[in-house]
């Protein structure tokens, strides 16, 4: 599986949630189609690093798109960006951010996505009896609470 830093694999994932995929998306992203994009929300200089990134890695933006990716590093804010917009996840409704990370309602199937293109970093942790049944902390964080 190929890296994408967190800009590219949010984009890519906007790309996906706004129902731009596969093969489309390929074609999208070679003809550097800002229209078939529009409504996904983004800003077009965003499309616009996108597609120079796509134009310089294609292999590589090719594999992420056919055979998936996982994100070299991703902050809080990076992770709240991808469960918001692949989800649609609100705050305070599915999720809570708190001060060692942020709890959440998903599916297994969101959580096992989550876990398979998240690094490391990142420990996301099944809780049982609270509201939120996802827990996701930075991984160094526990040896602190000690």
């Amino acid at each position: 599986m190929v890296k994408l830093s967190m800009p590219v694999g949010l984009l890519l994932e906007a790309a996906i949630a706004g129902g731009v995929s596969g093969d489309r998306l390929l074609e999208v992203i070679k003809t550097k189609n800002y229209e078939a994009l529009r409504h996904v929300g983004k800003e077009e200089s965003s499309w616009t690093y996108f597609f120079e990134f796509a134009e310089q890695n294609w292999e590589t933006v090719v594999s992420a798109i056919t055979t998936g990716y996982t994100f070299k590093f991703i902050t809080i804010r990076g992770l709240l960006n991808l469960i918001q917009t692949k989800y649609k996840l609100k705050e305070n409704e599915d999720f809570l951010m708190n001060e060692s990370g942020i709890d959440m309602n998903l599916l297994d199937e969101q959580l096992d996505f989550l876990r398979s293109r998240i690094p490391s970093q990142w420990v996301f942790k099944k809780q049982e009896q609270t509201k939120y049944g996802v827990q996701a902390f930075l991984a160094q964080t526990t040896s602190t609470n000690v």
